[in-house]
């Protein structure tokens, strides 16, 4: 991982440090809790908002973030993979977390079929998302190269909210966080 690398993932953990807060309050990690966070990179992100999980797992499409987390977050499980094609069985997780990674899904819906696949009933889905207003310019898509320079789809609370309901979810709702909006549903 580059030192740009890691200072951009530092400078997203601080920004981001009251709506971390606020989602671990929404996955309610209580004992037992299975937790899948797709497209957590190295895991930053997921160490914050996750403590207190029975298991953790982040599902990251990029090899070398998936080698970086497991050498520095030992207690998360690390796995290859995309969102399209979760490499679990069904119905195995409690929550499953998107942490300002949607809009990087190639294909959203077929995303969101697979989320659902791998939640328990009754498990929760949580969605941490920008705005399209709040989207990177190309100025810094520039500057983080790789990071960002793939798909990018944003959404605004609405529409996502749709989508999930579209997809077979129940209880959808969102309200805003402190630099993008959350949106929550049920299996």
């Amino acid at each position: 991982m580059s030192v740009l690398s890691r200072a951009l993932e530092r400078g997203s953990i601080r920004k981001r440090a009251t709506d971390l807060a606020q989602l671990h309050e929404l996955i309610a990690p209580v004992s037992g809790v299975r937790l899948l966070d797709v497209g957590g990179g190295t895991g930053a992100a997921t160490q914050r908002f996750a403590t207190g999980c029975a298991e953790v797992v982040v599902l990251e499409p990029d090899r070398k973030k998936v080698a970086e987390g497991r050498r520095l977050r030992p207690s998360i499980r690390f796995e290859e993979g995309h969102a399209e094609e979760i490499p679990f069985p069904e119905r195995i997780f409690d929550r499953v977390t998107l942490v300002v990674a949607f809009h990087h899904v190639e294909n959203q819906d077929r995303a969101l079929e697979e989320m659902r696949r791998v939640l328990r009933d009754a498990g929760r889905i949580v969605l941490f998302e920008l705005p399209p207003s709040r989207a990177p310019g190309p100025l810094y898509r520039w500057i983080a190269g790789y990071r960002h320079a793939g798909h990018m789809a944003f959404h605004g609370p609405d529409e996502l909210t749709a989508k999930l309901r579209a997809g077979g979810f129940t209880d959808v709702s969102s309200f805003p966080g402190d630099t993008g909006y959350f949106v929550v549903a049920t299996r």
